[in-house]
């Protein structure tokens, strides 16, 4: 038996720092959650940075702030200043977040989050063709706000853990980005 304690206490462990399949989510969190993918995918078409800036958890400005000694302003101005700068030699033809696919999660410490399966089409210049880019975005709450984000590398599952330290040990390997041509 104190040989099996051992193993025993190892899996109780791992179980308790497993992410766990949460329940579904609300029809006012589903609608919620909707139309924030809405809006920022109209101001991504429609090239309104400053709302599509909007999606960034305010945990995670203040982290980057925090590690740079720079301001927030100053952190969303340089986000921008690097977006615009990818848009002069890239175009994205298509941009999908489908919600309809998504996994709802919930951390360790009941932080419900959805994984969004999401798609974009990006012609670099001289390109003939668009490269297929299939990632997943995180969604979840901050106060009453849904945010999205990017974790498809480890320096940004970092900035999420220090600013959010509910989501340390939460396995995101599964979502690194695929590209392909079509």
């Amino acid at each position: 038996m104190i040989r099996r304690l051992p193993g025993t206490l190892a899996a109780c462990l791992l179980l308790l720092a497993a992410p766990v399949a949460a329940r579904d989510l609300t029809q006012a969190e589903q609608a919620s959650l909707q139309a924030r993918i809405d809006s920022f995918e109209q101001a991504f078409e429609q090239g309104d940075i400053d709302a599509v800036f909007t999606v960034i958890p305010p945990g995670i400005l203040a982290t980057t702030s925090e590690t740079y000694d720079i301001t927030e302003a100053q952190v969303l101005t340089a986000m921008k200043q690097a977006l615009a700068g990818m848009m002069k030699t890239a175009s994205i033809e298509e941009y999908r977040i489908d919600l309809a696919s998504a996994t709802v999660r919930e951390t360790s410490a009941g932080r419900v989050y959805v994984l969004i399966p999401t798609t974009a089409y990006v012609r670099r210049d001289g390109q003939d063709e668009a490269r297929r880019s299939d990632t997943v975005t995180l969604a979840f709450q901050d106060g009453d706000a849904w945010y999205l984000v990017r974790i498809d590398d480890a320096q940004q599952v970092g900035v999420l853990e220090t600013a959010y330290p509910d989501f340390e040990g939460v396995d995101f390997s599964e979502t690194r980005a695929t590209q392909a041509s079509e």
